[in-house]
């Protein structure tokens, strides 16, 4: 619930209300890439450093698991910035899609969407 209230209550009846509800999401999501990513770094360097379960393999185990670990936060961090571009091609996608439409025919929609608030 606390994360819908940072972005705003998602209401889409003009272009301008489509695009600062991108924006917003953006913002949010864009940083979370950076810190996750460093993250990542640092977790696998303390991983690393634990003793290894087998001695006769001279601590290599520790390093494979702690990439192994470590890589799933890097998932995390690319699912962050793959998010953040989607949001950007969001408004793109629909001033694409819609806006020549919206202008061709004028505004016959259900609910109130003013083509003119951009």
């Amino acid at each position: 619930m606390a994360e819908q209230q940072r972005l705003g209550e998602p209401e889409f009846f003009s272009p301008r209300m489509i695009r600062e509800y991108c924006e917003r999401a953006r913002n949010f999501v864009r940083p979370l890439f950076h810190e996750l990513h460093v993250s990542a770094e640092e977790l696998e360097m303390v991983l690393r450093e634990l003793p290894s379960s087998n001695p006769h393999v001279f601590g290599q185990d520790s390093k494979v698991r702690a990439r192994l670990v470590a890589n799933h936060m890097r998932r995390a961090a690319d699912g962050a910035e793959v998010t953040a571009a989607s949001l950007v091609r969001t408004y793109l996608s629909f001033r694409k899609h819609y806006m020549p439409e919206i202008h061709q025919r004028g505004q016959r929609t259900r609910r109130k969407f003013d083509i003119n608030d951009q």
